[in-house]
């Protein structure tokens, strides 16, 4: 496939200084939902930069067809339809783009006015990539040649359900379209990549690559990260952070490549009217979808702080049964806290889209963990050590059944627990759905910090409210009840 290359002027002194100017961002999945700024806020950004004599090449790194409530509808396309009027060079493909399956990213592309590229991917269909992505491309701006690759972590294929392509070696992956890329003119070759490599310093050191550019919001969270020591290794570590490189090499020498990188912030700039008129088209759009019935509850439900927070809770019922059944788990413990709604619902009421997202705003994902018993234990003391303060660290279950005292002391509440109607066996393994949330050790939950992450069928990067959303559709009509499986035997105590 041949790309066009945009209009713009080479800069060239003397016929053997070269000079251009690089934009790059990645990790945009969601609109009108952010103060960090989003497509509008960049589109402002790009035109005064390419308003400058230099060739202007804006290069995004993906990791935004999802997750969002809006993609969880079109599968991305409104992302592509505001990238469509940014003009990128080239889009890196990174693991979220795989959110809705192989096929709608390959529709993706082909809605794209932009070549979407993905450098170790195979489709045993095509017997090649994926259909409508490019292994590498080049790119050109004036009289300016750039090579763009973009690899991604075969981690890739266990987090998103990846049915047929395989994700091979990416170190060789880049060593081959690297070659290519010089055989066909490129003066510098370009690296997108969007997870943990080890051998990215090397590449660049030998050079094979030129640059490598990638934005982890995740970084400081990570105890054992360093932050690249090359000016030509860029690491972005905000969601509102833009990387500006000046760039300036000697003709036929990539070597001579010197980096003046300078990062900005989204949020500093004001939006671009057409494009945020496009931003607000799909906001109206989806404030449409929010509107959608779901289903019906044949029986009143309570969502108020109070009643989730310190009982078994009818609502919280079904959400924990609706997270357990997704990740087909054998119990599912999640922290009351999330549910947000402070509503009531009357018999017979039909519920919609926006119900559940009032319900559940945060933008929790279900994980599966492997949890012993006695693990599991201590997850249940934890939820129950504030008690009194109506905190949202209190726990609402599935496939379990918890007897305790809630005016015993602190670390001695739990009295028993069954599971599936037998005694929970502490030195047994079970499977646990829970919030991602809580697995990083929110609200207390630090004895599921460093349990073993499991893998499940159609394991997918869908939020907490999708979750719940589907399960209600499932059943049309819903009627959760309060079952027993919270007691509190010190209710009543004196």
């Amino acid at each position: 496939m041949q790309w066009p290359a945009f209009a713009g002027h080479g800069t060239e002194n003397n016929n053997s200084q070269r000079q251009a100017r690089l934009v790059f961002t990645s990790e945009i999945p969601r609109i009108a939902e952010t103060e960090h700024g989003d497509y509008a806020e960049l589109a402002t950004l790009l035109k005064q930069y390419r308003r400058a004599p230099e060739p202007l090449f804006f290069l995004f790194g993906g990791d935004s067809l999802g997750p969002s409530t809006l993609s969880s509808f079109d599968r991305g396309a409104h992302i592509i339809d505001l990238l469509n009027l940014l003009e990128p060079d080239a889009m890196g493909v990174a693991k979220r783009e795989f959110s809705f399956f192989e096929d709608e990213l390959s529709q993706r592309s082909y809605e794209a006015s932009f070549p979407l590229v993905a450098s170790n991917l195979f489709d045993p269909i095509t017997g090649a990539n994926l259909d409508g992505l490019e292994s590498s491309v080049l790119v050109q701006q004036g009289d300016i040649k750039l090579g763009v690759i973009a690899v991604l972590s075969p981690a890739a294929h266990e987090q998103y359900p990846l049915k047929r392509v395989m994700i091979f070696d990416a170190k060789t992956a880049v060593r081959e379209q690297a070659m290519l890329l010089r055989q066909a003119g490129a003066e510098l070759v370009v690296l997108l990549y969007s997870a943990s490599f080890d051998f990215i310093d090397q590449l660049l050191t030998q050079q094979v690559i030129d640059l490598a550019l990638r934005k982890n919001e995740l970084f400081r969270l990570t105890s054992d990260a360093k932050a690249p020591a090359s000016t030509r290794h860029i690491n972005l570590m905000a969601s509102s952070q833009v990387a500006v490189l000046d760039l300036s090499w000697q003709k036929s020498a990539p070597a001579t490549l010197q980096v003046k990188p300078q990062i900005v912030l989204l949020k500093n700039f004001a939006p671009e009217p057409r494009v945020l008129n496009v931003v607000k088209n799909h906001s109206a759009r989806l404030e449409q979808l929010l509107g959608e019935k779901i289903g019906v509850t044949t029986v009143a439900l309570d969502s108020s702080r109070r009643s989730v927070r310190s009982e078994e809770n009818a609502f919280a019922n079904l959400m924990a049964d609706a997270v357990r059944q997704h990740a087909g788990a054998d119990i599912a413990l999640l922290n009351s806290g999330n549910i947000r709604g402070e509503k009531q619902y009357a018999a017979g009421t039909t519920l919609t889209r926006r119900d559940i997202s009032m319900e559940l705003p945060y933008r929790n994902q279900v994980v599966l963990l492997q949890i012993t018993g006695q693990q599991l234990w201590s997850a249940l003391e934890n939820a129950l050590s504030e008690f009194e303060l109506l905190r949202g660290r209190f726990a609402q279950v599935s496939g379990m059944q918890v007897r305790f005292n809630s005016s015993n002391v602190v670390g001695k509440r739990v009295l028993d627990v069954t599971v599936q109607g037998k005694t929970l066996d502490l030195r047994k393994n079970y499977r646990l759905a829970t919030f991602d949330y809580l697995a990083s050790g929110g609200d207390g939950y630090k004895m599921l910090t460093e349990l073993p992450q499991l893998n499940y069928p159609n394991q997918m990067n869908k939020l907490v409210a999708e979750v719940v959303v589907d399960y209600i559709k499932q059943q049309h009509q819903i009627a959760p009840e309060v079952e027993g499986r919270l007691q509190d035997l010190g209710r009543n105590t004196p």
